[in-house]
């Protein structure tokens, strides 16, 4: 049975009513990323599994109620989550985190962004990938949403000492189609952190994303980093919103699924 296209105007509309927490799904609406995203959408709500990611992505927005309707149809399995406090309540009869942490959703503020210099800070695109890989190697904190076809967007931008790739910084997420992106993949080499590498290469990718008249322009940050928090602060970030971020287990839910939420 062939699957019905999702109704895009109405997962745009929706999601529009908040932009900035809705940034990476406004991103995932491009035609490109299309076929990696099943949408289920309620009366006013929307909830995102994003497939391009191994486990898949869990996002929801929306009025509560049409949630808690759309919440009943996810699949059981593993998922990577980003849910707010209100969400994570909602779906909690079925939710078995195995990890989750508090995050804050930054926005930037253009007007406070006080610039990039050029000076040590290179851009990186596909040729660069091994050294890349090779720079974020087996460390605990490296990223965790780092795909080589993200350095296709040519924001990416590193430092490099005596020969070797030290910091780096670039996107998860890019859309001049609907106007947003997300700063991410943000890491220095452990021994040369604390001399402002990640500010400047972060400082370069937001010069690069302005110069694209994106209109919105977010990250993820964890809440007990606050070093990080200072630095993206200083480019002109501000905390927007709270929110979970995990891996855990959609369990079954004994309801079947509701015909609100079937795609028309």
């Amino acid at each position: 049975m062939t699957q019905p296209s999702p109704p895009v105007a109405k997962i745009q509309a929706i999601l529009e009513y908040d932009r900035i927490w809705c940034a990476y799904a406004l991103a995932d609406l491009d035609p490109s990323e299309m076929p990696k995203c099943d949408w289920l959408v309620g009366r006013h709500a929307v909830i995102l599994i994003y497939r391009g990611a191994e486990p898949p992505v869990l996002f929801a927005h929306g009025d509560p109620a049409g949630l808690e309707a759309c919440f009943r149809d996810i699949e059981p399995g593993a998922y990577a989550f980003a849910l707010t406090g209100t969400q994570r309540t909602l779906v909690r009869g079925r939710l078995r985190p195995w990890q989750e942490q508090r995050m804050w959703r930054m926005s930037l503020k253009p007007q406070d962004f006080p610039g990039a210099g050029d000076e040590g800070v290179v851009q990186l695109g596909p040729p660069d990938e091994d050294e890349i890989v090779a720079l974020f190697a087996d460390s605990p904190d490296r990223p965790d949403a780092f795909y080589p076809r993200q350095l296709e967007a040519k924001t990416f931008f590193g430092i490099r000492e005596d020969g070797h790739l030290v910091s780096i910084a670039g996107t998860h997420v890019l859309s001049q189609t609907y106007g947003v992106a997300a700063v991410g993949n943000v890491f220095t080499r452990p021994d040369r952190r604390g001399h402002g590498l990640g500010t400047r290469a972060t400082a370069a990718v937001v010069a690069r994303l302005l110069s694209m008249d994106l209109q919105t322009i977010v990250l993820n940050v964890s809440m007990d980093n606050q070093p990080a928090q200072a630095s993206y602060r200083k480019l002109g970030f501000w905390p927007y919103c709270g929110y979970y971020e995990g891996l855990a287990e959609i369990t079954p839910d004994s309801e079947g699924p509701t015909e609100e939420t079937r795609l028309e």
